[in-house]
């Protein structure tokens, strides 16, 4: 364990739609790619309940249960891409954060 964290500086191009920022659990177990591809659809989505109620028809949820579990689209994305890397096997601490820079 250190602790000194890695950082890096990257200028922002005007075309950027989100920043994910995450621990190794996160990118251990997956691509920078995946990342960018989930955290962009879900940013993209009507929103959280929409997309939970197209993949859970026999546990649909209404607008304000969602709302609850995820206030956000940045959290949605989140949550998508901790559980993801859960799925994946990884077993490093699992934190992540999506920042929505274009105001989906």
């Amino acid at each position: 364990m250190t602790s000194k964290p890695s950082t890096s500086i990257t200028k922002r191009d005007p075309e950027d739609e989100c920043l994910i920022i995450a621990t190794d659990g996160i990118w251990d177990a997956i691509s920078n790619d995946l990342a960018c591809q989930v955290a962009r659809t879900c940013l993209k989505e009507e929103g959280p309940a929409t997309a939970l109620r197209r993949r859970s028809s026999s546990h649909a949820m209404s607008g304000d249960d969602t709302k609850v579990l995820f206030p956000s689209k940045s959290a949605f994305a989140a949550t998508i891409l901790c559980r993801l890397a859960l799925g994946r096997g990884s077993t490093e601490n699992i934190s992540v954060i999506v920042v929505d820079l274009m105001g989906h």
